[in-house]
């Protein structure tokens, strides 16, 4: 058995051993950056929407649909509105990167995003809009993307070797007056002044040349509207939208795609 004496004695030395080891902890704190990023768990959200089967299926299940309710030929003015993200261009990857780090969205991360013009294609999107263009179609991609970072949206669109041109083409990202505008007469959500505008012939497409404005400068008529999220739809809110009611027009001229990572929910 150890006597009174030495037990004072260990203690002090485990006592120093330690006050010496916590010095130097917090002198290699305070030096030496961290070894590497902690990794954190992806949410079951972004899992389903980068590794699952059923993802793919569905998304690619949706526009198979679409094609199938396009008209063999679309008459002049005809034109098919359509979201961008996650409806055209997957940004799974941007959510991972997030979530891998523990950050979620920021509006300073996001536009980093777009301007790294790395989004990847919505399964089954490619063969809708080759069909959209080879039926002497139009589209009318509205964002909520703000309207500055346009040009980066066109570039990766066509970074991924889609049909689209400026005359076949319009992209027109959100600005402050889409959303001052919710609440005056028909204007329900934040993308019905530009949808209203694209059928008066007044929608400010970023991406249109000289040559194609012409194409553009007249009034449209929407026969299908595509999106990931109800509000893609004109004329509703998440909170007002009676599904009932939509249901009708679902699968011939309505149709939204899966996106369990974000939306108006």
């Amino acid at each position: 058995m150890l006597s009174f004496n030495k037990l004072a004695v260990i203690s002090k030395v485990a006592c120093f051993s330690a006050a010496v080891s916590g010095i130097a902890a917090c002198s290699s704190t305070s030096s030496t950056p961290l070894a590497g990023i902690k990794s954190h768990t992806l949410s079951n959200a972004v899992i389903y929407q980068t590794s699952s089967k059923e993802y793919p299926v569905l998304s690619s299940f949706v526009y198979n649909q679409a094609v199938a309710a396009l008209p063999a030929r679309f008459a002049d003015g005809e034109v098919v509105v359509m979201d961008v993200d996650e409806t055209v261009l997957d940004n799974s990857t941007y959510q991972k990167e997030r979530e891998s780090v523990g950050l979620g969205y920021s509006s300073q991360s996001w536009a980093d995003w777009v301007k790294r013009e790395e989004a990847t294609l919505v399964p089954g999107v490619a063969d809708f809009l080759n069909e959209v263009v080879k039926r002497n179609g139009k589209l009318a991609l509205v964002t909520n993307r703000d309207k500055t970072l346009d040009k980066h949206t066109w570039s990766n669109l066509l970074a991924q070797g889609l049909p689209l041109t400026t005359s076949n083409t319009c992209v027109v990202g959100r600005t402050a007056e889409d959303k001052e505008a919710v609440g005056q007469e028909g204007m329900i959500n934040d993308k019905d002044l530009r949808r209203m505008q694209l059928t008066q012939g007044k929608i400010a497409c970023s991406n249109t040349s000289k040559d194609a404005m012409s194409t553009w400068a007249v009034p449209h008529t929407i026969i299908m509207q595509i999106g990931d999220n109800i509000e893609d739809v004109g004329g509703v809110t998440q909170e007002s939208a009676n599904v009932e009611l939509l249901m009708p027009r679902v699968g011939t001229e309505i149709f939204i795609l899966p996106n369990p990572m974000y939306g108006s929910w």
